[in-house]
């Protein structure tokens, strides 16, 4: 079978930490879930101390980044293993720790994957 590489959008705006860290979101029937896939997200952090961001998708952790006191607008990329998304509904999630002041947002969130065409 052939195949292309398809996208969906998760998120075409800011969306921040404390309002609502996670988002749902569907991939038609036709991904290849045996292939792996590639989250790209734009994030914005604001911390004053030591801060670890994590992002989750359908509850398994793709992505762990540590950040020390630093304000910051950067765009990543991450290449998420097979299996981990699925068609249908899928939930897209991201968390925060620290002990001090923080500001976490994401915009631009975007999943590329493999469709059986």
């Amino acid at each position: 079978m052939a195949q292309v590489a398809d996208f969906t959008v998760i998120t075409d705006n800011w969306v921040l930490e404390k309002d609502q860290n996670s988002i749902s979101f569907n991939i038609p029937s036709n991904i290849d879930t045996k292939s792996p896939a590639v989250l790209g997200f734009m994030l914005n952090v604001q911390n004053l101390d030591d801060l670890t961001l994590k992002i989750h998708l359908n509850g398994s952790e793709v992505w762990n980044w540590k950040f020390s006191d630093d304000k910051r607008t950067v765009f990543f990329q991450e290449v998420i293993g097979a299996g981990v998304l699925k068609s249908g509904s899928n939930v897209f999630k991201f968390s925060s720790t620290t002990d001090d002041f923080h500001l976490v947002k994401v915009s631009d969130v975007v999943v590329w994957w493999q469709a059986n065409i």
